[in-house]
């Protein structure tokens, strides 16, 4: 149990894990924070899958083999949470999460509740529309991809939502 609750203090892990509780009771009531839980029950995992599983369990970087099959867990379990807030919250308010993902709000959210400052470089980005563009993207450009994406997703939502009526 000592385990657990160290694992719960660490960093802003605890406060991760009552985002994600607090935000799943109010999906209910309020789909525009749905794209929020998805972000965070994401980051979640991120935190205690690859912080606590692979970085912190030895003092060199992980394994190839390891990191790739990392991602392979961690895209089963985005795409299974996709299809658990869709199927409870609707497609559009889940599929904004996903967006919010694509874009790197994820990774740049990760390093925030680890109190980690972000990195120069963020060669594991391939996958987001500027990661598309250039292999190897600064601080910055991670950034405004960030900022971009929070701007699309809460444009989709507004509209989807006709909160101007």
């Amino acid at each position: 149990m000592n385990s657990l609750k160290n694992i719960f203090l660490y960093k802003l892990t605890g406060l991760n894990f009552l985002f994600v509780i607090l935000l799943t009771i109010l999906s209910f009531y309020i789909p525009f924070v749905v794209p929020l839980l998805f972000l965070l029950a994401s980051n979640l995992f991120d935190i205690l899958g690859y912080h606590f599983t692979l970085i912190r369990r030895t003092t060199k970087m992980p394994e190839k083999e390891i990191i790739k099959a990392y991602r392979i867990n961690q895209l089963m379990f985005d795409m299974l949470l996709l299809l658990i807030l869709g199927l409870l919250f609707g497609w559009i308010p889940a599929l904004c999460g996903a967006l919010l993902k694509m874009f790197g709000v994820q990774d740049v959210t990760y390093y925030l509740f680890l109190q980690k400052p972000l990195p120069e470089k963020w060669h594991w980005l391939k996958f987001t529309p500027f990661g598309f563009i250039k292999n190897n993207l600064t601080r910055i450009e991670v950034v405004v991809q960030a900022i971009t994406g929070i701007v699309i997703c809460t444009a989709v939502l507004v509209y989807y939502f006709n909160f101007w009526q």
